[in-house]
C-alpha cells in the first residue's frame, strides 16, 4: 500500500472516531503493511482482519475494540500501546514486544477460518512465542488454546486471565501476578513461575514438569491432575489439602456472599456487595433458586451444580464450564455465556431471551440486550421448551441438543452446529429453516 494512502486512510479514521458523519472507519483487511510506522498512531475500532503488520513500529498507539482476527504482527514493537477487548484470535505475535503493552479483555482464542461459503476450513491458534510481554496488562484475557512457549512475562499482571491448555514451555514469568489466573490442561514444562503470586490459581491438569516455583506465593493454588514431577521451590506456603481448603472456604463463605448479593440487587447497589466468584471451584454446589443477577461467575467451574430456578439475568458467566449443570426453569435474560461450556447440561424451560433495557427515568429505554452464548459448547444439551428469542448463538455448538419446542425465533445463528439436534417443534430463524 502506498504510504500517502495509509496515511490518508488514518486521518480519515481519526475523523470518523470523532464524529462518524465526517471520516471513514479504517479497513484495511488482508493489507500488507510490513515495516510501516504506527506509532502514537490511533486505531481504534480500525479493522486489521488477516493484515500483515510485521515488523512495524506500533508503539504508544491506541488500538482499543480492535478487529484483528487471524493478523500477524511478527516481530512488531507493540511497546505501551493498549489493545484492550481487541478481537486478536488466531493472531501472530511471534518475537513480538509487547513491553508495557495492555491486552486485557483482549481475546486471543483460537479462531475459526471459513471458506467464502461459509464452511469452517481450519482453526488458528494465537502465536506469542519468544514474544516480549514484560510488565503488559493481560488482566481477564481469554487465550485458550494460544502458544506462548518460549515466551517472556516478567512482571506482567495476568489477574483472572484464562490460558486453559495454552503452550508455556521454558516461558519466563518471573514476578508476574497471577491470582485466580487459569492454567487448565496447560503445558508450563520447563516454565520459571518464581516470585509469582499464584493466589487461587487453578492448574489442574496442567504439565508442571521442572518448573520453578522459588518465592512463589501459592496460597489456594488447585493443582488437581497436574503433572509436577521435578518442580523446585515448593515451600512451607503449600500445605497439603490447599486445593481442599480453598474449596471448603468457598462454600463456607458461600450462603454470606449469596445474601450481601441479594442486598446489592434489590438496593441497586446501593447496599450489600456484588457477587465475585470469578475462576472459583463451584463444582457439584447448590444454587437452586438463587439470586444471581449482575453476579461475577467468569471462567467459574460449576460442574454438574444445581443452578434450577436461579436468577442469572445479565450475569457474567463467559468461560465457565457448566457440564452436566441443571439450569432448568433458570432465568438468565441478558447473560453472557460466550465460550462457556455447556455439555449435556439441563436447560429445560430456561429463558434466555433478550432483555429489555430501562433508562434512568425507570421507563423502557427501547433498547434490548442479548444473550450471548457465541462460541459455547451445548453438545447434548437439553433446551426443550427454552426461551431464546434473539439470543446470540454465532459459533456455538449445538451438535445432538434436545430443541423440542424450544424458541429461537430473531436469534443469530450464523456458523451454527446443529448436526443431529432435535429440532421437532422449534421455532428457528428463517434462515437456519430453509437450510
Amino acid at each position: 500500500m502506498d504510504l500517502q494512502k495509509l496515511i490518508s486512510l488514518i486521518g480519515d479514521h481519526e475523523n470518523w472516531l470523532a464524529d462518524q458523519a465526517r471520516g471513514k472507519r479504517a479497513d484495511l483487511t488482508l493489507s500488507d503493511l510490513s515495516g510501516f510506522s504506527f506509532g502514537n498512531s490511533t486505531l481504534r475500532q480500525a479493522k486489521l482482519v488477516g493484515t500483515k503488520l510485521e515488523g512495524c513500529d506500533i508503539t504508544n498507539s491506541d488500538m482499543r475494540d480492535l478487529d484483528g482476527f487471524g493478523a500477524s504482527f511478527v516481530r512488531a514493537d507493540l511497546t505501551n500501546s493498549d489493545l484492550s477487548r481487541a478481537d486478536l484470535r488466531g493472531t501472530k505475535f511471534y518475537k513480538a514486544i509487547l513491553h508495557g503493552t495492555s491486552l486485557r479483555k483482549a481475546d486471543l482464542r483460537r479462531g475459526k477460518l471459513m471458506n467464502t461459503r461459509g464452511d469452517k476450513v481450519a482453526i488458528i491458534s494465537s502465536d506469542l512465542r519468544q514474544a516480549n510481554l514484560n510488565e503488559a496488562d493481560l488482566r481477564e484475557v481469554g487465550m485458550n488454546g494460544g502458544c506462548l512457549a518460549g515466551a517472556s512475562l516478567k512482571h506482567a499482571d495476568c489477574r483472572g486471565a484464562i490460558f486453559d491448555e495454552c503452550d508455556f514451555k521454558q516461558t519466563d514469568f518471573t514476578g508476574a501476578n497471577l491470582e485466580q489466573a487459569k492454567f487448565r490442561d496447560a503445558n508450563l514444562e520447563g516454565t520459571n513461575l518464581s516470585d509469582t503470586n499464584l493466589k487461587g490459581a487453578c492448574l489442574s491438569g496442567a504439565n508442571l514438569s521442572g518448573a520453578n516455583f522459588t518465592g512463589a506465593d501459592v496460597q489456594g493454588i488447585i493443582l488437581e491432575g497436574a503433572n509436577l514431577e521435578g518442580i523446585s521451590g515448593f515451600n512451607e506456603k503449600v500445605p497439603e489439602g490447599t486445593q481442599q481448603d480453598l474449596q471448603a472456604a468457598i462454600r463456607d463463605q458461600l450462603s454470606m456472599t449469596l445474601e450481601a448479593h441479594k442486598l446489592w440487587v434489590e438496593s441497586a447497589g446501593k447496599t450489600g456487595s456484588r457477587c465475585d466468584l470469578q475462576n472459583a471451584d463451584l463444582s457439584d454446589v447448590d444454587l437452586s433458586y438463587s439470586i444471581l443477577d449482575g453476579a461475577n461467575l467468569r471462567g467459574a467451574d460449576l460442574t454438574r451444580a444445581d443452578l434450577s430456578g436461579a436468577r442469572l439475568i445479565m450475569t457474567d458467566l463467559s468461560s465457565s464450564v457448566l457440564d452436566e449443570a441443571n439450569l432448568t426453569d433458570a432465568r438468565m435474560e441478558g447473560a453472557n455465556l460466550r465460550g462457556a461450556s455447556l455439555k449435556r447440561a439441563d436447560l429445560t424451560s430456561v429463558k434466555l431471551s433478550a432483555l429489555e433495557l430501562i433508562g434512568p427515568d425507570g421507563e423502557p429505554s427501547g433498547r434490548v440486550w442479548a444473550a450471548n452464548l457465541s462460541d459455547a459448547n451445548l453438545t447434548r444439551a437439553r433446551l426443550s421448551q427454552a426461551r431464546c428469542r434473539g439470543a446470540n448463538f454465532v459459533g456455538a455448538i449445538l451438535k445432538g441438543a434436545d430443541l423440542y419446542m424450544a424458541d429461537l425465533s430473531d436469534a443469530r445463528m450464523t456458523d451454527t452446529d446443529l448436526d443431529g439436534a432435535d429440532l421437532t417443534g422449534a421455532v428457528i430463524p428463517i434462515s437456519r429453516a430453509a437450510e
